[in-house]
Formats: C-alpha cells, structure tokens, sequence
C-alpha cells in the first residue's frame, strides 16, 4: 500500500515489532507492542497528513520526473510522474482466455486509483473497464481527504461472478478523525462494468488522526486483504472469503488473522472469524477441490511460515502447522529492492485437475544478512511439508526476493525477481512438471535489467515503492506473470508477460495499455508468409521481429501504422520448419512476442 502523496513509503511493517515471547499457537502481545505494530501499519500503508509531510516528496518527484519511460512488456502508458505496484491478475475459471489484472496507480498530485484491464483473448489484448475506485470513495465520504490505500485482490467464481477489494484510508476535513476501509465491488460480465453493494465494506475501522491512536469503531484496522471463492460444488459452493490482519479498536485485544464470509445471495460479509492470533501479516487464502479454505501466513513472534485450515466453510480453523522457521523476515537494515523487504509470502492450490490437496509456499528470508526465497510444499492438505528448497539455488545461485506461486494440477511455476548484481535484476519463471518436486527451465519474462542501485534503494529518502508483493497464475500450459520493476532507471512500473510451456517454453508478452496491440496472427502454423492484426491508436513506425528460440534474430521488417485496426503481412524468408518467436517493438521498446510455428 502506498500514500496519497507524491512519494512512497518504504518501512516494512515488522522492522520495528516489539514482539511478545510466548509458546507456538498462544498469545501473550502487549497492548504496547500491539499498537506499535499498529502505527507501522498505517506507516506502511503512507498514512501522512498535510503537516506532516517532509520536503522528501519535492525530491522524489524531480527524480522520478527526469527518468525515461519504459515501455518494455509494460502494462500502461502511464509517465514516470505515476507510480505503480502491488499487482492481482486472475482469470475466469470456465475460460482461461478472459483475464483481469488491476494495480494501484498514483499519480504525481497524490490521487490513488485502482484501475482494471479485462482482455478475452488470453492477454493478447485489453481493454480498460469502468471501475472508479475514487468515484466510489467520493460517495462514501464526501468531502474528505484520501491518505493512503492499497492491495487490490480478486476472486472469480465458475458462474461467472467476479470479486474485487481494496482499501482506502480517508480523512476528515477538520483533521481529527481518519478511516480505514476494506471496500469490495463485484461484475457478472467478466470485469467489464461493475457495481457496489450497498453494503460494500468488509471492513472499517477508525483512529485519532493525529496521534494515530485506533477508536473502539466497527470492526478495527483490517489490513492486507486476499481474496478467495469456492468453486468445488460442495457445501460451501460460491462462498467468497476474504482474509486480513485485524487491529481491534479496543488497544488490549491481541492482533489476529482473520477471515469474513460472503455467502451466495447475501449482499454483505458476515462476522470476522480469527484464523490466528498473535503477531502476524501476509496471509493468503485458496479453496481447494474439496471446498477446504487454506490460509498461509507470518508468525511473526515465532519466526516462522504457518498454514491454518478450516472445512467447515470459514466457520473455524483447525490447528495450525509449521512451514518452516525462518531466520529473519524483516531485514535491517534494508536490503535490494526498496527499503521495504519483507517474507512476500504467496500460497498456491492446484488447479481443477488435481486431487485438491496439493499446497504451495514461497516466502523471502533474510538471514545473517543475506537474501534468500524458500518454496515448500504438502501433499495432505497442509498437515506435513517438505523440506524448504532454497530458489536462489534453482535460478543459479542468484539472490530472489518476492516470489510467487501458480499451480494447475501436477505443473507449478514459480515467478521471482533474481538480483545478478547490486545494479541488476530481472524476472524470471521456473517450471515444475511433478508437484513441484524438481523445478526445470529458468524463463528470462523481463528483457531489460532494473537497475534498483540507481533508483535509490539504499537511501530510505529517495528509494522508490515498487509493492509488498506480485502475483502469478497459470492453466495448464500457461503461466501469467506480474511484477512492478524500474528498468532504464525509470519506476516503479507494472509489466505482465505469459509464458506458454506447451510451445516450448516460448514466451508471450503483451502490454496491456499501450499506442499498438497486436490481436493475433495468422495463419499459425505459417509457410512463407505470416499476417499480423494489430490495432494502433495513431499512426506510429513498428519493427517485427523473428527469432529462434535462442534468440538469434533471424529477420527485421519495418512498417508504419495508420490509427485503427491493419494487418501486416511479414515475409518469412523460407525458415526452417520449426518454432519461433515473432516481436512487434516501437520506438520505445518491446510491445509483445508471439509463438508461431512454422510448418
């Protein structure tokens, strides 16, 4: 989450945790630690007001200002002047080919907006919908000032229905009282329009703006929300359940994760139901085939990776188990990325071919001073795991920081930022073909490093937000990737790839808001010559490109585009029979790759 302001905050929740020492599974937080840990929630969503602002905005402004726009896979068009991050991209359980990906968005002003992009065609092209996340907020308190806000999350149930949340956090004019507010909004027809309930917040809480001390209001600070439906046809069929860390207004009751249930043909969440208690943040939550609601989640007075089940659709949980202990989950002093490291957590359920007991974890740790990424999974539900493998070695020892974790049946990726040196990381995906017991294939999805030495990372003053977290998804064959980056020196920045290992392993890229997007070719196999449809916004010169699968070029055609839909006819020299990869590219970089099969 970030701030309404012009620049981002970067401290990580748990660096100043005061955390109780109590037994595994018990609770023994101070009210002093817990509001502690409180005020580093609002720090890290940038809950700022007026007069507390420093002259630190100014200066990340004429930073960000005078970098170049990177266009390079990314998802819009967005200047430098707007920052991006914090991603959830998802797509429709009866059809992989309609997709949803949102971000929040902030411009230089300070206005935070969460858009969503909707494409039918599986990413080759999107289309933006209608959502107005401010409109929204501007009904709901009229008049008032946004401070902050964030973590997007998407559910989509086989129906047809599809979930979206949100938090805002407001202020009102006379400055003594803010709001935190967990929003949801819904659409039946695949994220292209959508509606507000009457009824449409999860959660609110509210606290003295000043000193930042929580009111005994509704349902207290929930934080860090995930989404998750229940598409198994048991029971619990339709259920939408929504995780979150709470801080209740009463300062003497502990912190806890938690959940609320929307249940099919109730327009509002029920009560909170506790997951966990205790000192805890970067809970995820799944259904499983079996309708089994799965959460994955921090202890953060244990230092350790725990998974907590319920059965009984959300009504309770049982005892939880161990992932794995860690070493240390907030590093200090930072480190990589963005001043703002921490575990990422991300959990993944197999897909509509598996058994329904296959779980998935990757986290980040910092131990001894050093940067590593863990993948850990269990095959009965989350009652045993397996030993941790450490993803630096899977990707050549590089460091990884914030992974992610996709699952469809038996195949699983993962996706992850790998550092090759201080000033240079990239994003890669890695394939498993058996339960995630061997991992295979490291796929290069970012072709420009990101150079965060340069953006600032080291200096808390000037580095830049680029999100708590990514997110990835996967079919079968295809795996969808978001990550915010800050490559040629310019970000944070939104980029999106999809990697297609059915065909090779070959890569598909597509931004999904920029001047030209190529909609499909054909035909594909191809012969001698190939046509590729694209739509442009203006008239713009395009290169196209085909190489092999190792990346040796094998021809460069040049064509200028007229505004509106053409298609491109692209001489294919007499290759080889065999598959390739074809690149569209303008004067700013990479628009998007296809596969194509010549036969």
């Amino acid at each position: 989450m970030r701030n309404s302001t012009s620049y981002f905050t970067f401290l990580i929740l748990g660096v100043f945790l005061l955390p109780g020492v109590h037994a595994i599974g018990q609770v023994k937080q101070t009210p002093e630690s817990r509001q502690e840990l409180l005020r580093k929630v609002l720090e890290e969503k940038g809950f700022n007001l007026p007069g507390q602002l420093t002259g630190r905005n100014d200066e990340v402004r004429e930073r960000m200002a005078g970098k170049t726009t990177a266009t390079d896979q990314r998802v819009s068009a967005n200047p430098n002047t707007i920052g991006e991050g914090e991603i959830s991209v998802i797509y429709d359980p009866t059809d992989s080919n309609n997709l949803l990906l949102s971000f929040m968005q902030q411009n230089s002003s300070g206005a935070l907006t969460f858009p969503v992009y909707y494409s039918s065609n599986g990413g080759a092209s999107w289309s933006l919908s209608n959502f107005n996340s401010t409109g929204i907020l501007s009904a709901d308190f009229p008049g008032q000032f946004a401070a902050g806000g964030g973590d997007p999350a998407f559910a989509w149930d086989k129906n047809g229905k599809v979930y979206y949340a949100w938090i805002y956090l407001t202020v009102k004019p006379s400055f003594d009282t803010a709001f935190f507010t967990l929003n949801w909004a819904y659409s039946t027809n695949k994220g292209h329009t959508w509606s507000v309930a009457s009824k449409h917040f999860i959660g609110r809480g509210a606290l003295n703006a000043m000193t930042q001390d929580p009111f005994i209001y509704k349902d207290g600070i929930t934080d860090r929300e995930w989404l998750a439906v229940d598409n198994s046809g048991g029971p619990h069929q339709g259920n939408v359940y929504c995780s979150f860390v709470d801080f209740p207004g009463d300062v003497s009751l502990p912190s806890a994760e938690a959940i609320k249930v929307l249940i099919p043909g109730i327009d509002t969440f029920g009560n909170m139901v506790s997951a966990y208690v205790g000192g805890t943040q970067f809970g995820n939550v799944e259904v499983d085939n079996a309708g089994v609601l799965h959460m994955s989640l921090a202890d953060i007075d244990n230092s350790c990776v725990r998974h907590v089940a319920s059965a009984d659709g959300g009504v309770s949980f049982g005892t939880s188990s161990v992932v794995a202990y860690t070493g240390t989950m907030f590093p200090n002093p930072p480190f990589v990325v963005q001043n703002r490291e921490n575990a990422a957590i991300n959990m993944a359920i197999n897909g509509p071919s598996g058994t329904g007991s296959n779980v998935h974890i990757v986290w980040s740790d910092f131990p001894g001073g050093t940067v590593n990424s863990y993948y850990s999974h269990s095959t009965d539900g989350g009652v045993t795991w397996s030993a941790t493998d450490t993803i630096n070695k899977l990707l050549g020892g590089k460091i990884t920081i914030m992974p992610t974790v996709a699952a469809y049946g038996n195949n699983v990726a993962i996706s992850v930022a790998a550092v090759d040196t201080a000033d240079s990381a990239r994003y890669y995906v890695i394939n498993s073909t058996d339960n995630g017991n061997t991992f295979y294939s490291p796929q290069l999805v970012s072709s420009v490093p990101t150079n965060y030495k340069y953006i600032g990372a080291a200096d808390t003053n000037s580095s830049m937000f680029f999100g708590d977290y990514n997110r990835s998804v996967r079919t079968q064959c295809v795996v969808y990737s978001t990550w915010s980056d800050g490559r040629n020196n310019a970000g944070p920045k939104v980029y999106f790839s999809r990697v297609n290992y059915c065909t090779l392993g070959i890569k598909e890229i597509t931004s999904v808001n920029d001047n030209v997007q190529v909609l499909s070719l054909f035909p594909n196999p191809a012969t001698d010559k190939v046509t590729v449809k694209v739509n442009a916004s203006k008239s713009e010169p395009v290169t196209v490109q085909i190489t092999d699968i190792n990346g040796r070029v094998l021809t460069t055609q040049h064509y200028l585009l007229t505004n509106g839909e053409q298609n491109i006819t692209v001489a294919l020299n007499g290759m080889a029979k065999g598959a390739y990869v074809l690149s569209v590219q303008d004067n700013n970089g990479l628009i998007a790759t296809r596969s194509l099969v010549v036969q």
